[in-house]
């Protein structure tokens, strides 16, 4: 009796699971049109569409370009782009978003600033690993600033190079590329740049 119900249940869920990410994969670019319209003010703004919830949280989506490059593992490579101009933009991630503050620690070249937070301060459940501020200037060192903690989920496979992806290569894999490789779901490797202990510390 309550085999078929559960079978039910399961194949809703899993249908709505697909509708959702089918609508993630088709939700155009619109220079942030309503309701997408909130905007961080800064850089990441060329790629993201998100809007703000009652709760102040953000909801919406991380684009992409693709290459045409596919490597040998057979992953599709993408990086960022400035939708905003003539890139060709699809959507990578949808996002989640909550309010927070914390701390610049260091900038890597090539790579995503590194910001310092209590581990209280990280919400849970989920899986929010990136941080991004809002504002025109990038953050002073070690003075808090606002933002948002943001968690990704992958809408498709593929291998994201943050920079450098005009020199990817079919003939070697996406790590060999200097890339991450990105399943279809939760991820957290691909933007992670929180730490909760300083790297410059004791």
């Amino acid at each position: 009796m309550h085999k078929p119900i559960l079978l039910l249940l399961g194949v809703t869920l899993g249908l709505s699971s697909n509708v959702a990410v089918q609508a993630a994969e088709m939700y155009p670019w619109r220079q942030h049109q309503q309701p997408f319209s909130f905007v961080f003010q800064n850089e990441i703004d060329g790629h993201q569409q998100t809007r703000q919830e009652r709760d102040g949280s953000l909801s919406g989506y991380l684009y992409i370009r693709y290459t045409g490059v596919v490597t040998k593992d057979n992953y599709p490579v993408a990086t960022h782009a400035d939708c905003s101009g003539a890139a060709d933009c699809s959507v990578g991630w949808t996002i989640r978003g909550k309010p927070s503050s914390a701390k610049l620690v260091r900038q890597p070249m090539h790579d995503h600033p590194v910001f310092l937070l209590a581990r209280p301060d990280i919400p849970q459940p989920g899986s929010y690993a990136h941080f991004h501020w809002t504002g025109m200037s990038m953050p002073m060192p070690y003075l808090s600033t606002d933002g948002y903690l943001l968690e990704l989920t992958a809408v498709n496979n593929f291998c994201f190079i943050h920079h450098g992806s005009e020199g990817a290569m079919s003939a070697k894999s996406c790590r060999e590329n200097q890339g991450v490789k990105v399943d279809r779901g939760l991820d957290i490797a691909t933007l992670l740049n929180i730490v909760t202990n300083d790297p410059a510390g004791p």
